[in-house]
């Protein structure tokens, strides 16, 4: 035993000492891991072109009572009751403002405004809730402002929004009038660096969750793009990923990856230790293609199942 160890020992045991002399719990190191269970709830939607049907549906948010989807291939964006009842819809393909293609990601703001990742018209689109147009900023390039081919959108702390713009291999941060700020991020698989970068949110402390695709794993960030941490690489494990594609953190801190090539959704303490997973056991069919992911405030959890063309619902409860 060397002395770092003798003296965590000793420690150790003059903690526990304390504690009994005093009538309390005595201290230890090892905490026990809560881990959270989650069960199907509903499905809603199916392939079509009618209001409530999606085709290739991709991102999704939820904002108080309301679900807001991307239904990608449809090119709109289709607002729901969280029971799944049809609400509203809004968009068409185009180039002009309010129209879409290939919509993507959405995230919405403390005051209700919806922003919209239309991916292949290179830029993000905003809305009021009720799907009103109010502003779009990006065109495709790979300068500042500029994107190739972007996938998620998140909204940080003073309505700072981070794009990742996935072809330039990049995370770009814009004020909440839509006007560049900085950005990091290049191709590689260093630390900090991107192999196509797609899921993209934010914590409550403002750390921001990279979806490194192409190098199948997580990174995470300060709000000023600072690297933090990663964890992940390619493969069928526990904590290994094939593919991964969205991201979301829920009100406990858990990290919720959707690692669509395996057909799964993996959960994570915030520090990347690995704790559960949903799979096609957990739906009511035997086919599950997780894209995009959201958790409402009760840490309900809602998944595009895109291949299926429909959302899954499942709740949680700790064990």
């Amino acid at each position: 035993m060397n002395l770092a160890t003798r003296k965590g020992t000793r420690r150790q045991a003059l903690a526990a000492g304390v504690a009994l002399l005093a009538g309390l719990p005595a201290i230890t190191t090892t905490a026990q891991a809560v881990i959270p269970q989650y069960t199907f709830l509903r499905g809603w939607g199916g392939a079509g072109d009618t209001d409530g049907r999606f085709d290739g549906p991709r991102g999704v948010a939820v904002y108080g009572n309301r679900v807001y989807v991307a239904d990608s291939f449809n090119n709109r964006i289709q607002q729901f009751t969280r029971t799944g009842e049809f609400i509203d819809a809004w968009g068409t393909e185009g180039s002009g403002n309010g129209e879409f293609d290939r919509p993507g990601a959405v995230a919405i703001d403390q005051d209700g405004l919806v922003y919209v990742v239309d991916t292949l018209n290179h830029r993000i689109q905003v809305f009021s809730k009720s799907g009103q147009f109010i502003r779009a900023f990006g065109s495709q390039g790979s300068g500042n402002g500029q994107f190739s081919d972007p996938w998620g959108v998140a909204i940080g702390r003073n309505g700072r929004i981070y794009v990742s713009d996935s072809s330039n291999n990049r995370v770009q941060e814009f004020n909440r009038n839509g006007r560049f700020r900085t950005s990091w991020g290049r191709r590689g698989d260093a630390p900090g660096l991107f192999d196509i970068p797609r899921g993209i949110t934010v914590d409550r402390q403002g750390r921001i969750y990279v979806v490194d695709s192409g190098n199948d794993r997580i990174q995470v960030f300060r709000a000023d793009g600072v690297f933090l941490r990663t964890w992940g690489e390619q493969g069928t494990a526990n904590g290994s990923f094939q593919d991964p594609r969205d991201i979301a953190v829920d009100s406990g801190g858990r990290v919720l990856v959707t690692d669509t090539g395996n057909a799964r959704v993996q959960v994570f303490a915030r520090g990347g230790r690995y704790l559960t997973q949903l799979t096609p056991r957990n739906v009511t069919t035997s086919d599950f293609d997780p894209t995009g992911i959201t958790v409402d405030a009760t840490d309900r959890v809602y998944i595009a199942d895109t291949a299926n063309d429909r959302v899954d619902m499942f709740t949680m409860t700790l064990s």
